[in-house]
């Protein structure tokens, strides 16, 4: 998995750490959907996020997390949106209220070469090599500590499956036609 995906391990917040929960305004997705309204679309690619996640977790009898708050959902569109026109992967970790842990999917590309036919394509292919890490060879603690030798080839599927989140907010942006910045945020 590419470095420039993964959340270092400062961070990540306990729960006693985290900013209370206050809604944060702005959207900041660019769509411009095919058919409909791109609050549906949005609301569409947020659902499927989730859902997917949860069946990840299933297969592994973990609970599912809840669908974050619409001001949650807004704050991770908005910390794409950031990360994206920096360029600057997991810069908007930990700025969203009750969220900490971020997996980011960089830059996806939909269409021509890309190998996906849409955004969904892009967010399912992005879950699925992030899950596909596995679980390490180590105690997840030992593994957060060790970033370089296990932390960057397991990250994504630790955060996916830690039995402490309680949600995840999925936000979106598109960084240019066809491209889209995709960050997937945990809370407690």
């Amino acid at each position: 998995m590419p470095p420039e995906m993964m959340m270092p391990p400062e961070m990540m917040m306990p729960p006693e750490m985290m900013p209370p929960d206050e809604g944060m305004a702005g959207m900041g997705a660019d769509d411009e959907p095919p058919t409909g309204n791109p609050d549906d679309m949005l609301n569409s690619l947020r659902q499927l996020c989730v859902d997917t996640i949860n069946d990840y977790r299933a297969s592994l009898s973990l609970p599912p997390l809840e669908r974050a708050t619409p001001e949650q959902e807004t704050c991770s569109d908005d910390g794409a949106q950031s990360d994206g026109t920096t360029g600057n992967a997991h810069g908007s970790a930990g700025s969203c209220p009750g969220l900490g842990g971020q997996n980011t999917c960089p830059n996806w590309g939909v269409g021509g070469f890309s190998g996906n036919d849409s955004v969904e394509d892009a967010l399912l292919g992005c879950l699925a090599a992030m899950w596909a890490e596995g679980e390490p060879p180590v105690p997840r603690d030992q593994c957060i500590q060790d970033y370089q030798g296990c932390f960057l080839p397991h990250g994504h599927f630790i955060n996916m499956s830690d039995e402490r989140y309680q949600r995840v907010s999925c936000g979106f942006y598109e960084t240019s036609p066809g491209r889209w910045w995709m960050n997937q945020d945990f809370g407690f």
